[in-house]
């Protein structure tokens, strides 16, 4: 394999695993042949593994795949991606939030910044200590934002 298939390889699974299509990239990724350790690709097969999947045990399998991969190739904004992707599948949407903020300031992925708007981020308190809705976060939180400070 040649460094151009690498990259139709990494095309069809990045294609497939976004439009859902899990078993596809599983199959995309069996392919890969001697680039199957690549960082990018064992995230890639993470995350398809947990779309396939409703047992709890398997998701959590994946996302410390997931994590691993990270790991190796930390500067990859796309692992942040997939493993946020993880997170959701689990429920977890603080913990995916977190991990896309992370993404985002590793790399600019438009990816990311999409997940982000799909799934809806509400801005900090302003008092942090203080819950929501409460009247102080409220009103000066929406007094800020007329003003252009928030």
């Amino acid at each position: 394999m040649d460094i151009d298939n690498f990259e139709d390889i990494l095309n069809e699974v990045t294609d497939a695993a976004e439009s859902g299509s899990y078993q596809l990239a599983l199959t995309y990724l069996s392919q890969a042949g001697q680039y199957s350790n690549n960082p990018v690709l064992q995230s890639y097969r993470a995350y398809c593994a947990a779309g396939l999947t409703a047992d709890r045990r398997k998701v959590k399998e994946a996302l410390r795949l997931c994590q691993d991969s990270m790991q190796r190739d930390s500067s990859n904004s796309t692992h942040y991606l997939l493993q946020g992707r993880i997170l959701l599948l689990m429920g977890d949407r603080k913990n995916a939030i977190k991990v896309f903020q992370t993404g985002l300031k590793v790399e600019p992925n438009p990816k990311i910044i999409a997940e982000i708007k799909r799934i809806g981020m509400r801005k900090t308190n302003i008092f942090e200590k203080l819950d929501r809705d409460h009247p102080l976060n409220l009103y000066l939180g929406k007094l800020l934002s007329r003003v252009g400070l928030r």
